[in-house]
């Protein structure tokens, strides 16, 4: 628990970091927080019954809006000592039948996957990598690139980002590979067979059998692939990315602010462009889940150094939709462990970004298997109900995680969504649930004593809360469960 304080109060005072935090990072409680009920009479059980019967007929009849009668618009602020929630915010509601509950299962990529993806994105080329026991004395790299690379340093150096003495070093490392580097890149081409080979203990050593990478050359662009299948009890975070030579380095969302030359991308292009692309590679049970602007970052942790080195972008990301009803996608990427947890299970999730000449980055995090557990739709709790959790549990959530320490904290919640979302069991990171949850998103301002200015985390997608619309128990997103 005092890690995550510290992360949060580390963020605040560097202000440097490029990434937001995810939906309970900044808040979670120590307990599992379950709203408790007191014991019924057998009149009040029977009562219980009925509305719950009612409940199922009136989905049955109005769908998922007649059962939980939200309002259009949620307004509300409340306080409790240092800690402050306002609410204005539209409430968004599927325009679906029912919830159904979904069984998943986790998966690696398959031969089908790649060959999909390939053949609309890099038109089916041919994979190739450099051949980096011929450029060993390089370390792979060309003359050219390692003038760039000394060139870029230089700059870094004179603006005096950082220790001067760490750009000498790794200036002078690079001009020595210099020596050994060749006019030209000498390359072999790479059989693209996707292959998972299960280890016999999380002690083995990789062997990059199960990973694919190389380039592929598309209208003069190199493109970098990288498929990454090293699924395993102790690392459940696997990807299949592509990335243009224009990016330079990863993208990296950073909101609805745009960047300096994002002018220049036509955002309702992108729109349609990563529509066709994800309908041509066959994705048809994805559906778009959010977008924003990107940011090509060079991340060096020998020099601390985070730069922006390639053209911004504007991102499109997709989750699953079933039964007409989305995923919903926020920042979190489902990450965070708990000390006795042996791994977490991230969320799966694809975006395509796109800079002002086009394409230039694919991502696909953690595939799932889906399976219907049933046809009958799920009941939701009134919207009522989640209402008094919410405006009751946020300000606890506040309260427990910053209780001994003098803080003032502000919550504004911009967006109540309803959705779907993939929940495990603690220590299961094989198999879990899809159920329907109420998200509210919005921002989080707080003032810690010794800190000169109030610090906010905000983000289209930044998650304040999450509650099982089933039940109304809370949802840490961090944790997935």
């Amino acid at each position: 628990m005092k890690a995550k304080k510290i992360a949060v109060l580390c963020a605040a005072v560097g202000m440097l970091s490029l990434l937001s935090t995810g939906c309970g990072e900044s808040m979670q409680s120590e307990e599992e927080i379950v709203i408790p009920k007191e014991e019924s009479t057998q009149e009040e059980e029977n009562q219980e019954g009925q509305d719950l019967q009612e409940g199922n007929e009136a989905a049955k009849e109005g769908g998922i809006a007649q059962m939980v009668q939200a309002p259009e618009r949620y307004t509300w602020e409340g306080n409790s000592g240092d800690f402050y929630i306002t609410v204005d915010a539209p409430v968004i509601i599927p325009q679906a039948e029912g919830f159904k509950t979904y069984k998943v299962t986790s998966r690696v990529f398959t031969q089908e996957d790649y060959d999909k993806v390939n053949q609309v994105l890099l038109n089916g080329g041919e994979l190739w990598t450099r051949d980096y026991e011929a450029m060993e004395g390089s370390n792979g790299y060309t003359v050219s690139e390692i003038d760039e690379i000394i060139e870029r340093l230089q700059i870094q150096k004179e603006a005096k980002e950082v220790d001067e003495k760490n750009y000498d070093e790794r200036i002078e490392e690079f001009k020595n590979m210099r020596e050994d580097a060749p006019e030209a890149a000498i390359i072999v081409s790479v059989e693209a067979n996707v292959s998972y080979q299960e280890r016999e203990s999380d002690e083995e050593e990789y062997t990059g059998e199960n990973s694919l990478y190389g380039n592929v050359t598309v209208n003069g662009e190199d493109y970098v692939v990288f498929l990454d299948n090293d699924l395993r009890d102790d690392w459940r975070w696997i990807s299949f990315y592509i990335r243009s030579p224009r990016g330079i380095s990863n993208y990296y969302p950073t909101g609805s602010n745009m960047e300096a030359g994002g002018e220049k991308v036509s955002v309702e292009n992108v729109r349609q462009e990563a529509e066709r692309m994800m309908a041509d590679m066959g994705f048809s049970d994805f559906i778009v889940s959010g977008e924003e602007y990107f940011a090509s970052v060079l991340i060096d942790e020998k020099m601390g150094i985070n730069s922006q080195t390639g053209k911004p972008g504007y991102g499109i990301h997709f989750t699953r939709c079933l039964d007409g009803i989305p995923v919903t996608y926020t920042d979190s990427e489902g990450t965070t462990i708990e000390k006795d947890d042996v791994s977490s299970w991230p969320y799966e999730a694809i975006y395509l970004v796109f800079d002002e000449e086009g394409f230039t980055e694919f991502k696909w995090t953690n595939p799932y298997e889906l399976e219907k557990l049933s046809d009958e739709d799920v009941f939701l709790l009134p919207f009522s109900d989640i209402q008094s959790i919410f405006e009751e549990m946020l300000l606890k959530k506040s309260e427990d995680f910053w209780g001994d320490m003098q803080v003032e904290e502000t919550l504004h919640v911009t967006e109540v969504r309803l959705g779907y979302m993939r929940v495990m069991e603690k220590g299961n990171v094989m198999e879990g649930t899809m159920i329907p949850v109420w998200d509210f998103f919005g921002s989080e301002t707080f003032y810690y004593s010794g800190m000169d200015e109030p610090y906010t985390e905000e983000g289209p997608y930044k998650c304040l809360l999450t509650i099982n619309a089933m039940d109304g128990t809370i949802i840490d997103r961090d944790f997935g469960y």
